[in-house]
């Protein structure tokens, strides 16, 4: 090979790998920011066959976390010194279960209130009223990714990751009768990452730059409003096939972006 044809061969290489790059931020414009989605799976519904009464409000209950189904971000734990008395909390997989938790529930409860019955929470354990939409569930995973995937990979390396098993059923007058069950999975972000534009001739310090606030968008708590997002929509639309709200309340029960 010449000279000339070797500079050539390389020209047509940055010029292949930049309309990569181009149809990537078009794809990844066209899903919304670092678009990860919600895979919501049903594994039963109500079949009774009669209408039921209408609640008269919605009871969001905490999801129970186990903290042996949270993972932790392993490149920020690396960072601490095991016998460091400063441990940051979040570094604890309780503690971060907790947040996820909080998270979920809150932004439930706000999407669930544009049903336009009124939405309390409630501690997981508690007794529940009666005249009621009760909503239970637990966290079956909960992973922070990796940071360092992310920022330097990214293409779905080092994602986070929310899963969960949700139960929704009307208590009325004593009697608990299940509506829908269903799980809910994130899936992996489609990010570009900061390793990909500095190979194709970029700027090191401005696509770092890019990733590292990218990446702010799609923590594990980003996933766990997504999941909240997806939850509401699924039961909104139990909600309108029972009758109880307007078809055009309705979010729609499936995938949430």
């Amino acid at each position: 090979m010449t000279i000339q044809s070797w500079h050539n061969a390389r020209k047509l290489l940055f010029a292949f790998t930049l309309l990569t790059l181009w149809t990537t931020a078009l794809v990844a414009r066209a899903e919304g920011p670092l678009a990860s989605h919600v895979d919501v799976q049903v594994l039963q519904s109500y079949a009774g066959g009669q209408s039921l009464p209408k609640p008269e409000k919605i009871v969001v209950y905490d999801f129970t976390v186990d903290p042996e189904n949270v993972t932790l971000d392993k490149s920020k734990v690396d960072e601490i010194r095991p016998s460091s008395h400063l441990r940051n909390r979040e570094h604890d997989p309780a503690k971060l279960g907790q947040k996820v938790a909080d998270k979920l529930a809150s932004e439930l409860a706000k999407d669930l209130g544009k049903t336009g019955l009124p939405v309390e929470r409630a501690a997981a354990g508690s007794n529940p009223p009666d005249n009621a939409l009760v909503v239970t569930g637990s966290f079956t995973s909960i992973a922070e990714g990796s940071t360092t995937e992310r920022e330097g990979i990214g293409m779905g390396a080092g994602s986070a990751e929310v899963s969960t098993q949700v139960r929704v059923a009307l208590n009325n007058q004593g009697k608990n009768t299940m509506l829908s069950e269903f799980t809910t999975e994130t899936s992996k972000s489609k990010n570009v990452g900061a390793a990909v534009p500095v190979a194709a001739g970029l700027n090191p310090a401005v696509a770092g730059a890019r990733a590292v606030t990218s990446d702010r968008k799609k923590n594990v708590t980003a996933d766990a409003s997504k999941t909240a997002d997806a939850t509401a929509k699924q039961i909104s639309g139990v909600m309108s096939e029972l009758g109880w709200i307007p078809s055009d309340t309705k979010q729609g029960a499936a995938t949430s972006k």
